[in-house]
Protein backbone atom coordinates (compact mmCIF):
# COMPACT_ATOMS: atom_id res chain seq x y z
CA UNK A 1 0.00 0.00 0.00
CA UNK A 2 2.85 2.35 0.80
CA UNK A 3 4.40 1.67 -2.60
CA UNK A 4 1.13 2.55 -4.34
CA UNK A 5 0.80 5.73 -2.29
CA UNK A 6 4.39 6.68 -3.05
CA UNK A 7 3.87 6.02 -6.77
CA UNK A 8 0.71 8.17 -6.87
CA UNK A 9 2.53 10.97 -5.07
CA UNK A 10 5.49 10.80 -7.43
CA UNK A 11 3.48 10.29 -10.62
CA UNK A 12 0.33 12.35 -9.97
CA UNK A 13 1.04 13.98 -13.33
CA UNK A 14 -0.06 10.73 -14.99
CA UNK A 15 -2.62 9.52 -12.45
CA UNK A 16 -4.64 12.76 -12.42
CA UNK A 17 -5.13 12.91 -16.23
CA UNK A 18 -6.16 9.24 -16.30
CA UNK A 19 -8.81 9.90 -13.64
CA UNK A 20 -10.08 12.95 -15.56
CA UNK A 21 -10.26 10.98 -18.80
CA UNK A 22 -12.30 8.22 -17.12
CA UNK A 23 -14.67 10.72 -15.52
CA UNK A 24 -15.39 12.62 -18.74
CA UNK A 25 -15.58 9.70 -21.14
CA UNK A 26 -16.98 6.81 -19.08
CA UNK A 27 -18.82 8.18 -16.05
CA UNK A 28 -20.24 11.58 -16.99
CA UNK A 29 -20.90 10.66 -20.61
CA UNK A 30 -23.55 13.36 -21.07
CA UNK A 31 -21.16 16.08 -19.91
CA UNK A 32 -20.52 18.05 -23.11
CA UNK A 33 -20.69 21.72 -24.19
CA UNK A 34 -24.20 21.37 -25.61
CA UNK A 35 -25.63 20.28 -22.23
CA UNK A 36 -23.97 22.76 -19.89
CA UNK A 37 -23.74 26.53 -19.52
CA UNK A 38 -21.08 28.63 -21.21
CA UNK A 39 -19.46 29.39 -17.86
CA UNK A 40 -19.17 25.71 -16.96
CA UNK A 41 -17.78 25.03 -20.43
CA UNK A 42 -15.09 27.65 -19.91
CA UNK A 43 -14.23 26.27 -16.46
CA UNK A 44 -14.08 22.72 -17.85
CA UNK A 45 -11.83 23.85 -20.70
CA UNK A 46 -9.49 25.53 -18.22
CA UNK A 47 -9.49 22.43 -15.99
CA UNK A 48 -8.65 20.07 -18.88
CA UNK A 49 -5.93 22.46 -20.02
CA UNK A 50 -4.35 22.60 -16.55
CA UNK A 51 -4.48 18.81 -16.10
CA UNK A 52 -2.94 18.26 -19.52
CA UNK A 53 -0.27 20.84 -18.67
CA UNK A 54 0.56 18.91 -15.50
CA UNK A 55 0.77 15.75 -17.60
CA UNK A 56 3.03 17.54 -20.10
CA UNK A 57 5.37 18.56 -17.28
CA UNK A 58 5.43 14.93 -16.14
CA UNK A 59 6.28 13.77 -19.66
CA UNK A 60 9.10 16.30 -19.84
CA UNK A 61 10.31 15.21 -16.38
CA UNK A 62 10.83 11.66 -17.56
CA UNK A 63 12.25 12.82 -20.88
CA UNK A 64 14.67 15.00 -18.92
CA UNK A 65 15.77 12.00 -16.84
CA UNK A 66 16.48 10.13 -20.07
CA UNK A 67 18.25 13.23 -21.38
CA UNK A 68 20.66 13.15 -18.44
CA UNK A 69 21.10 9.42 -18.94
CA UNK A 70 22.00 9.62 -22.63
CA UNK A 71 23.57 13.08 -22.63
CA UNK A 72 23.40 15.85 -25.20
CA UNK A 73 22.28 16.21 -27.90
CA UNK A 74 20.26 12.97 -27.55
CA UNK A 75 18.49 14.31 -24.48
CA UNK A 76 17.22 17.36 -26.31
CA UNK A 77 16.02 15.17 -29.19
CA UNK A 78 14.02 12.98 -26.77
CA UNK A 79 12.42 16.08 -25.24
CA UNK A 80 11.66 17.62 -28.63
CA UNK A 81 10.13 14.50 -30.17
CA UNK A 82 7.98 13.95 -27.07
CA UNK A 83 6.60 17.47 -27.27
CA UNK A 84 6.04 17.39 -31.05
CA UNK A 85 4.14 14.10 -30.84
CA UNK A 86 1.70 15.78 -28.43
CA UNK A 87 1.39 18.79 -30.73
CA UNK A 88 0.64 16.71 -33.82
CA UNK A 89 -1.97 14.67 -31.92
CA UNK A 90 -3.69 17.83 -30.67
CA UNK A 91 -3.72 19.49 -34.09
CA UNK A 92 -5.07 16.43 -35.90
CA UNK A 93 -7.71 15.83 -33.23
CA UNK A 94 -8.98 19.40 -33.37
CA UNK A 95 -8.99 19.33 -37.17
CA UNK A 96 -11.18 16.21 -37.09
CA UNK A 97 -13.77 17.50 -34.64
CA UNK A 98 -16.32 20.18 -35.24
CA UNK A 99 -15.96 22.11 -38.47
CA UNK A 100 -12.38 21.05 -39.04
CA UNK A 101 -10.73 24.49 -39.21
CA UNK A 102 -8.50 24.48 -42.31
CA UNK A 103 -6.15 27.10 -40.80
CA UNK A 104 -5.69 25.48 -37.37
CA UNK A 105 -2.47 23.64 -38.28
CA UNK A 106 -0.99 26.80 -39.81
CA UNK A 107 -1.95 28.96 -36.83
CA UNK A 108 -0.58 26.40 -34.36
CA UNK A 109 2.74 26.01 -36.18
CA UNK A 110 3.12 29.77 -36.45
CA UNK A 111 2.29 30.09 -32.74
CA UNK A 112 4.96 27.48 -31.92
CA UNK A 113 7.57 29.51 -33.80
CA UNK A 114 6.54 32.74 -32.09
CA UNK A 115 6.39 31.19 -28.61
CA UNK A 116 9.61 29.17 -28.96
CA UNK A 117 11.83 31.67 -30.78
CA UNK A 118 10.51 35.01 -29.52
CA UNK A 119 8.79 33.99 -26.28
CA UNK A 120 10.77 31.33 -24.46
CA UNK A 121 14.11 32.07 -26.16
CA UNK A 122 13.58 35.73 -25.28
CA UNK A 123 12.76 34.85 -21.66
CA UNK A 124 15.83 32.60 -21.54
CA UNK A 125 18.12 35.38 -22.76
CA UNK A 126 16.48 37.85 -20.38
CA UNK A 127 16.80 35.50 -17.38
CA UNK A 128 20.36 34.52 -18.25
CA UNK A 129 21.31 38.14 -18.86
CA UNK A 130 19.94 39.28 -15.51
CA UNK A 131 21.71 36.44 -13.68
CA UNK A 132 25.03 36.31 -15.56
CA UNK A 133 25.18 39.65 -17.43
CA UNK A 134 26.44 38.04 -20.67
CA UNK A 135 26.30 34.43 -21.84
CA UNK A 136 28.02 32.44 -24.57
CA UNK A 137 26.96 29.53 -26.76
CA UNK A 138 28.09 27.61 -29.85
CA UNK A 139 27.42 29.91 -32.79
CA UNK A 140 27.71 27.11 -35.37
CA UNK A 141 24.76 25.21 -33.93
CA UNK A 142 22.61 28.33 -33.61
CA UNK A 143 23.38 29.27 -37.23
CA UNK A 144 22.19 25.85 -38.40
CA UNK A 145 18.92 26.27 -36.52
CA UNK A 146 18.34 29.72 -38.01
CA UNK A 147 19.16 28.69 -41.58
CA UNK A 148 16.83 25.68 -41.35
CA UNK A 149 14.01 27.77 -39.91
CA UNK A 150 14.29 30.43 -42.61
CA UNK A 151 14.26 27.81 -45.36
CA UNK A 152 11.45 25.67 -43.92
CA UNK A 153 9.18 28.52 -42.90
CA UNK A 154 9.57 30.19 -46.27
CA UNK A 155 8.68 26.97 -48.09
CA UNK A 156 5.85 25.84 -45.83
CA UNK A 157 4.17 29.03 -44.61
CA UNK A 158 4.98 31.72 -47.19
CA UNK A 159 5.39 29.97 -50.55
CA UNK A 160 1.81 28.54 -50.61
CA UNK A 161 0.53 32.10 -51.06
CA UNK A 162 2.33 32.37 -54.40
CA UNK A 163 1.53 29.04 -56.05
CA UNK A 164 -0.94 29.28 -58.95
CA UNK A 165 -1.94 25.63 -59.46
CA UNK A 166 -4.41 25.82 -56.53
CA UNK A 167 -6.13 28.40 -54.36
CA UNK A 168 -3.98 30.87 -52.46
CA UNK A 169 -2.38 29.44 -49.35
CA UNK A 170 -2.53 25.80 -50.48
CA UNK A 171 -0.44 23.19 -52.30
CA UNK A 172 -1.67 20.71 -54.90
CA UNK A 173 -0.91 16.98 -54.63
CA UNK A 174 2.50 17.00 -56.35
CA UNK A 175 3.60 20.10 -54.47
CA UNK A 176 2.46 18.56 -51.18
CA UNK A 177 4.49 15.42 -51.83
CA UNK A 178 7.59 17.46 -52.64
CA UNK A 179 7.17 19.49 -49.42
CA UNK A 180 6.81 16.28 -47.38
CA UNK A 181 9.95 14.79 -48.91
CA UNK A 182 11.92 18.01 -48.40
CA UNK A 183 10.88 18.27 -44.73
CA UNK A 184 11.74 14.64 -43.98
CA UNK A 185 15.10 14.75 -45.78
CA UNK A 186 16.12 18.02 -44.12
CA UNK A 187 15.20 16.77 -40.66
CA UNK A 188 16.96 13.44 -41.22
CA UNK A 189 20.12 15.27 -42.29
CA UNK A 190 19.77 17.60 -39.33
CA UNK A 191 19.53 14.67 -36.90
CA UNK A 192 22.60 13.01 -38.41
CA UNK A 193 24.52 16.26 -38.05
CA UNK A 194 23.24 16.83 -34.51
CA UNK A 195 24.01 13.32 -33.23
CA UNK A 196 26.89 11.98 -35.36
CA UNK A 197 28.84 14.19 -37.72
CA UNK A 198 28.74 17.60 -36.00
CA UNK A 199 27.43 16.93 -32.50
CA UNK A 200 30.01 19.36 -31.10
CA UNK A 201 28.11 22.20 -32.82
CA UNK A 202 25.27 21.69 -30.33
CA UNK A 203 27.37 21.53 -27.18
CA UNK A 204 29.23 24.13 -25.18
CA UNK A 205 31.96 23.55 -22.61
CA UNK A 206 30.41 25.77 -19.93
CA UNK A 207 27.33 23.52 -19.98
CA UNK A 208 29.47 20.50 -19.17
CA UNK A 209 31.16 22.21 -16.26
CA UNK A 210 27.92 23.44 -14.79
CA UNK A 211 26.27 20.08 -15.06
CA UNK A 212 28.96 18.18 -13.19
CA UNK A 213 27.61 19.25 -9.83
CA UNK A 214 23.99 18.35 -10.55
CA UNK A 215 22.41 15.58 -8.54
CA UNK A 216 20.19 12.95 -10.12
CA UNK A 217 18.97 11.08 -7.07
CA UNK A 218 15.49 10.76 -8.64
CA UNK A 219 16.88 8.88 -11.64
CA UNK A 220 15.46 5.36 -11.93
CA UNK A 221 15.85 2.70 -14.58
CA UNK A 222 15.62 3.61 -18.25
CA UNK A 223 12.70 1.20 -18.63
CA UNK A 224 10.76 2.97 -15.85
CA UNK A 225 11.19 6.41 -17.38
CA UNK A 226 10.44 5.21 -20.92
CA UNK A 227 7.26 3.48 -19.72
CA UNK A 228 5.98 6.53 -17.81
CA UNK A 229 6.94 8.77 -20.74
CA UNK A 230 4.88 6.67 -23.16
CA UNK A 231 1.92 6.43 -20.77
CA UNK A 232 1.94 10.20 -20.38
CA UNK A 233 1.96 10.72 -24.14
CA UNK A 234 -0.92 8.27 -24.61
CA UNK A 235 -2.98 9.95 -21.88
CA UNK A 236 -2.43 13.41 -23.39
CA UNK A 237 -3.39 12.16 -26.83
CA UNK A 238 -6.51 10.55 -25.33
CA UNK A 239 -7.49 13.80 -23.60
CA UNK A 240 -6.82 15.89 -26.71
CA UNK A 241 -10.27 15.14 -28.11
CA UNK A 242 -11.95 16.41 -24.95
CA UNK A 243 -9.80 19.54 -24.91
CA UNK A 244 -10.51 20.15 -28.60
CA UNK A 245 -14.27 19.83 -28.14
CA UNK A 246 -14.52 22.17 -25.16
CA UNK A 247 -11.87 24.61 -26.43
CA UNK A 248 -13.47 25.10 -29.83
CA UNK A 249 -16.90 25.64 -28.28
CA UNK A 250 -15.55 28.08 -25.65
CA UNK A 251 -13.76 30.19 -28.26
CA UNK A 252 -16.80 30.35 -30.51
CA UNK A 253 -19.20 31.26 -27.71
CA UNK A 254 -16.86 33.95 -26.38
CA UNK A 255 -16.55 35.48 -29.85
CA UNK A 256 -12.76 35.19 -29.78
CA UNK A 257 -10.62 34.75 -32.95
CA UNK A 258 -10.03 31.15 -34.04
CA UNK A 259 -6.25 31.81 -34.04
CA UNK A 260 -6.42 31.75 -30.27
CA UNK A 261 -7.03 27.99 -30.41
CA UNK A 262 -3.73 27.45 -32.18
CA UNK A 263 -1.95 29.66 -29.66
CA UNK A 264 -3.40 27.74 -26.70
CA UNK A 265 -2.37 24.39 -28.21
CA UNK A 266 1.15 25.66 -28.85
CA UNK A 267 1.39 27.10 -25.33
CA UNK A 268 0.25 23.79 -23.83
CA UNK A 269 2.86 21.68 -25.58
CA UNK A 270 5.73 24.17 -25.30
CA UNK A 271 5.39 25.40 -21.70
CA UNK A 272 7.25 22.49 -20.01
CA UNK A 273 10.09 22.67 -22.53
CA UNK A 274 10.12 26.45 -22.28
CA UNK A 275 10.40 26.30 -18.50
CA UNK A 276 13.33 23.88 -18.90
CA UNK A 277 14.98 26.32 -21.31
CA UNK A 278 14.59 29.24 -18.89
CA UNK A 279 15.97 27.16 -16.01
CA UNK A 280 18.93 26.14 -18.16
CA UNK A 281 19.71 29.78 -18.99
CA UNK A 282 19.52 30.64 -15.29
CA UNK A 283 22.13 27.92 -14.64
CA UNK A 284 24.34 29.43 -17.39
CA UNK A 285 23.55 26.59 -19.80
CA UNK A 286 22.48 28.81 -22.68
CA UNK A 287 23.38 26.21 -25.29
CA UNK A 288 20.79 23.86 -23.83
CA UNK A 289 18.22 26.66 -23.90
CA UNK A 290 18.90 27.29 -27.57
CA UNK A 291 18.76 23.56 -28.34
CA UNK A 292 15.35 23.31 -26.64
CA UNK A 293 13.75 26.42 -28.14
CA UNK A 294 15.18 26.23 -31.64
CA UNK A 295 14.95 22.43 -31.73
CA UNK A 296 11.22 22.63 -31.00
CA UNK A 297 10.74 25.15 -33.79
CA UNK A 298 12.65 23.08 -36.35
CA UNK A 299 10.95 19.82 -35.36
CA UNK A 300 7.53 21.48 -35.49
CA UNK A 301 7.89 22.41 -39.13
CA UNK A 302 9.74 19.26 -40.23
CA UNK A 303 7.36 16.82 -38.53
CA UNK A 304 4.03 18.63 -38.19
CA UNK A 305 3.77 19.81 -41.80
CA UNK A 306 4.18 16.31 -43.31
CA UNK A 307 1.81 14.84 -40.72
CA UNK A 308 -1.05 17.25 -41.32
CA UNK A 309 -0.57 17.15 -45.10
CA UNK A 310 -0.80 13.35 -45.12
CA UNK A 311 -3.89 13.36 -42.87
CA UNK A 312 -5.62 15.93 -45.04
CA UNK A 313 -4.74 14.08 -48.26
CA UNK A 314 -6.23 10.90 -46.81
CA UNK A 315 -9.39 12.54 -45.46
CA UNK A 316 -9.79 15.09 -48.24
CA UNK A 317 -10.03 18.03 -45.86
CA UNK A 318 -8.85 21.49 -46.99
CA UNK A 319 -5.54 22.68 -45.54
CA UNK A 320 -4.42 26.30 -45.72
CA UNK A 321 -0.72 26.74 -44.94
CA UNK A 322 -0.01 30.23 -46.29
CA UNK A 323 0.17 32.99 -43.69
CA UNK A 324 -1.66 36.28 -44.10
CA UNK A 325 0.30 39.45 -44.81
CA UNK A 326 0.38 40.59 -41.17
CA UNK A 327 1.81 37.28 -39.97
CA UNK A 328 4.42 37.31 -42.76
CA UNK A 329 5.62 40.73 -41.56
CA UNK A 330 6.01 39.36 -38.01
CA UNK A 331 7.76 36.27 -39.35
CA UNK A 332 10.23 38.32 -41.41
CA UNK A 333 10.90 40.49 -38.36
CA UNK A 334 11.61 37.31 -36.40
CA UNK A 335 14.05 36.21 -39.13
CA UNK A 336 16.01 39.47 -38.99
CA UNK A 337 16.10 39.72 -35.19
CA UNK A 338 17.15 36.05 -34.84
CA UNK A 339 19.93 36.47 -37.39
CA UNK A 340 21.31 39.43 -35.46
CA UNK A 341 20.84 37.82 -32.04
CA UNK A 342 22.19 34.35 -32.77
CA UNK A 343 25.15 35.29 -34.95
CA UNK A 344 26.91 36.98 -32.06
CA UNK A 345 28.76 34.80 -29.57
CA UNK A 346 27.53 36.79 -26.57
CA UNK A 347 23.98 37.59 -25.49
CA UNK A 348 22.62 40.04 -22.96
CA UNK A 349 19.38 41.27 -21.41
CA UNK A 350 18.79 43.56 -24.40
CA UNK A 351 18.63 40.59 -26.81
CA UNK A 352 15.93 39.01 -24.68
CA UNK A 353 13.93 42.24 -24.48
CA UNK A 354 13.96 42.63 -28.27
CA UNK A 355 12.71 39.09 -28.85
CA UNK A 356 9.99 39.50 -26.22
CA UNK A 357 8.88 42.73 -27.89
CA UNK A 358 8.28 40.85 -31.14
CA UNK A 359 6.33 38.22 -29.21
CA UNK A 360 4.16 40.88 -27.55
CA UNK A 361 3.32 42.36 -30.96
CA UNK A 362 2.45 38.91 -32.30
CA UNK A 363 0.13 38.18 -29.37
CA UNK A 364 -1.63 41.53 -29.73
CA UNK A 365 -2.23 40.89 -33.43
CA UNK A 366 -4.02 37.61 -32.67
CA UNK A 367 -7.00 39.78 -31.76
CA UNK A 368 -6.63 42.00 -34.84
CA UNK A 369 -9.79 40.91 -36.64
CA UNK A 370 -12.08 42.76 -39.01
CA UNK A 371 -15.06 44.32 -37.22
CA UNK A 372 -18.49 43.95 -38.78
CA UNK A 373 -20.18 47.12 -39.98
CA UNK A 374 -22.96 48.41 -37.76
Amino acid sequence: MQKISAFIKAEYGVVLPIILFILINFIFTTFNPQNISHFVTAVTTFTIFCVMLICAFNVVKHADRLAHKFGEPYGTIILTLSVISIEVALIITMMLIGKGDSTLARDTMFAVIMIAVNGFAGLSLLTGGIKHNTQMYNIEGASIYISLLILLLSICLILPNYTVATDAGTFNLSQSIIVIVVCVILYANFLVMQTITHSDYFQFSLDHKSQQGEQHSSMRSVCYHVTLLLIGLIVMIALSKNLGTFLEYSIQEAGLPSKLGGFIIALLVLTPEGVSAIQAAYKNQLQRSINLCMGSAVATICLTVPSVIVINLILGHPLILGLNSTSIVILMLTFFISLITFTSRRTSVFNGVVLLTVFAIYFALIFDTAQPFA
